[in-house]
């Protein structure tokens, strides 16, 4: 109950969450405070944080549920098998990658069951490390490597997805002037994705302005099907979503003829000293993948 109080810094909201009435959880709330001798919760007409005895049992109690969890599936995976719940937040475009990676997992231990979340960089970051997520898909970010697990898997390059009918589909490739001049459909700004674009296009003095942008891939995958758009997304994304469809992937290069700069995507794992047998599992076909 105090978790998810934190989490929905609201009453309401939190209650409705676990499936209790609102008074159910204060009375929760207060009985942990007495148990504990210290208030947790700063109260008034409404939630209104933490107290500085709430903010350190917050963090003991994040450990506390994650602990309990790795001794759960030790006790499970005393037989051998591997088991357990994975929460992956993956960007947008490493869905593809993600969906790979579960398969491959669970065909390796079919008793890992698997919660798949479209999320942002920053998203999947607070996540790991309020450990709402046991691991994620995400592009390698400064810094990541000394918060987290990191395992490098693909470096993505650059592509636009177009219909066949649509001008450019002959083309092997592009160049980013001309990818410019097509006014792609890009994923909205704060998505890191949307940033590799526009730092590509920088660097060849080019400003983009897209003529639409959105969060939703499946959005803009469905105009570039009716003839006149185009999108600039990851290769092996585009490459997923023109299997079976009517549409066709064109590279783009920069000028020197040199498949642009890649975009890479790794595995996140929160960094613990004794994992457990479920993430050590999940982590090892992550590398046997990135060997190819």
């Amino acid at each position: 109950m105090f978790i998810t109080l934190v989490r929905e810094r609201h009453f309401g909201r939190a209650a409705e969450v676990l499936g209790v009435t609102q008074p159910t959880l204060s009375f929760g709330i207060r009985a942990l405070e007495e148990q504990l001798g210290a208030p947790l919760v700063r109260r008034g007409s409404r939630y209104q944080g933490l107290t500085p005895e709430g903010e350190r049992i917050y963090e003991r109690a994040l450990r506390i549920v994650a602990e309990t969890r790795a001794l759960k599936e030790d006790v499970h995976g005393a037989s051998g098998e591997v088991s357990g719940q994975i929460r992956l937040g993956a960007v947008p475009t490493a869905l593809t990658l993600a969906a790979e990676l579960v398969s491959a997992a669970q065909k390796a231990h079919p008793k890992l069951r698997f919660r798949i979340l479209s999320q942002t960089a920053g998203e999947i970051a607070d996540g790991l490390g309020r450990l709402d997520l046991e691991a994620g898909l995400s592009y390698a970010r400064p810094g990541d490597s000394e918060l987290f697990d990191h395992v490098p898997l693909v470096e993505e390059r650059s592509s636009l997805l177009v219909h066949q009918s649509h001008p450019m589909a002959k083309r092997r490739s592009v160049d980013w002037g001309e990818a410019a001049s097509l006014q792609p459909c890009l994923l909205t700004p704060g998505m890191t994705n949307r940033a590799i674009v526009e730092t590509r296009f920088a660097a060849v003095g080019v400003t983009i302005s897209p003529a639409v942008d959105s969060n939703s891939i499946l959005a803009l995958t469905a105009l570039v099907k009716l003839g006149d758009h185009a999108i600039i997304l990851p290769e092996r994304l585009a490459r997923s979503l023109a299997s079976g469809a009517p549409l066709t992937v064109v590279m783009i290069e920069d000028e020197a003829g040199d498949v642009g700069e890649p975009g890479r995507v790794g595995l996140l794992l929160p960094r613990r000293s004794a994992p457990p047998p479920s993430l050590v599992a999940f982590k090892e076909v992550a590398l046997r993948l990135a060997k190819g």
